[in-house]
């Protein structure tokens, strides 16, 4: 599979159910803890602008630090920093460079396979908190949970680090399900 374009499906996904949110449910409870809808979304908003950052050489955060990032446009805001981030994956030698990114320095494919990651798994998290279908693309989801079974070990997970602790499911789940378990949610 090409990151590039996997990114560019996660994203696409992103950008579509950040597009069905109304103002009225930006306070809502998420299914990621203490985090509302509004905050959810700034998450997925900043970790496009982070990656855009590191793919341009930027420090570490660099140009994250409003508390808002939504605003009054959550789906104009997300498409931007999206926007933003795909022209810098796009660019040549992107997957080559090497990320200084808030959590370490990485590997730009490697960085690449986070990013989707991070944004497939947090749409069905926004999607699950506000009632919405949403099933993720089997490709996507396929190699997402094989990029993290094979990568993100128990020291990452738990409380203070990058990942939650996995959710017991079991093989014979759906793809889905194994991977939102795996990212420490109950399908």
């Amino acid at each position: 599979m090409d990151p590039i374009s996997d990114c560019q499906r996660a994203v696409d996904g992103a950008r579509e159910m950040i597009a069905t949110v109304q103002p009225n449910e930006m306070a809502k409870s998420t299914t990621c803890e203490s985090w509302d809808v509004r905050a959810l979304i700034n998450h997925m908003i900043g970790v496009c602008q982070n990656f855009a950052g590191g793919l341009r050489g930027a420090p570490p955060g660099a140009g994250t630090a409003a508390s808002d990032l939504a605003g009054d446009d959550p789906a104009g805001a997300y498409l931007r920093a999206a926007e933003a981030v795909m022209r810098e994956w796009r660019a040549p030698g992107a997957l080559d460079k090497t990320l200084k990114m808030p959590f370490g320095d990485m590997p730009g494919a490697f960085a690449a396979r986070i990013m989707v990651g991070d944004q497939l798994i947090h749409t069905w998290d926004l999607a699950k908190s506000l009632g919405r279908p949403y099933t993720m693309d089997e490709d996507l989801t396929s190699a997402t949970l094989q990029f993290i079974q094979e990568n993100i070990g128990p020291d990452l997970r738990g409380p203070g680090r990058p990942f939650a602790a996995a959710v017991e499911c079991p093989e014979s789940a759906p793809l889905q399900d194994r991977l939102v378990a795996l990212a420490g949610r109950r399908p």
